[in-house]
């Protein structure tokens, strides 16, 4: 069974070229810091952060055939269902205008890096034309 479900998981990484994965790689820590600058500018324009909770309820259902010998009798069933809730929470503004400016300044470091390592990426796996 896991075979079958890994199989197409394992085709689809085939279908990335070297370089793409290369690319790929020299970018994703520049994404993240990218998504991190949105999300706390979100925050400042806001005036409050959002926290996001997930907690388990236990929900109760009718099953059949779920008891002693599977005879087809209907009985309760309770079951976990994951649910999340957003609030607003109150923030130190300034401490995240300190976050936002620490935070573009690692963006602009990664940028160039970025760059350069999307220059050996290129070098190292150049497309066939």
């Amino acid at each position: 069974m896991r075979t079958v479900l890994i199989a197409p998981l394992l085709l689809l990484a085939a279908c990335a070229s070297p370089q793409d994965t290369c690319l790929q790689d020299a970018v994703k820590d520049l994404r993240i810091v990218q998504a991190l600058i949105a999300d706390t500018q979100a925050t400042l324009d806001r005036g409050y952060a959002i926290q996001t909770e997930t907690r388990t309820v236990i929900y109760t259902n009718f099953c059949v055939g779920t008891g002693i010998g599977g005879d087809g009798r209907f009985s309760f069933c309770n079951y976990p269902q994951p649910v999340t809730t957003k609030k607003p929470v109150a923030v130190d503004l300034e401490l995240e205008k300190r976050k936002l400016r620490s935070l573009r300044a690692k963006e602009a470091e990664l940028k160039r890096e970025s760059l350069l390592k999307q220059q050996r990426c290129e070098l190292e796996f150049p497309t066939a034309s």
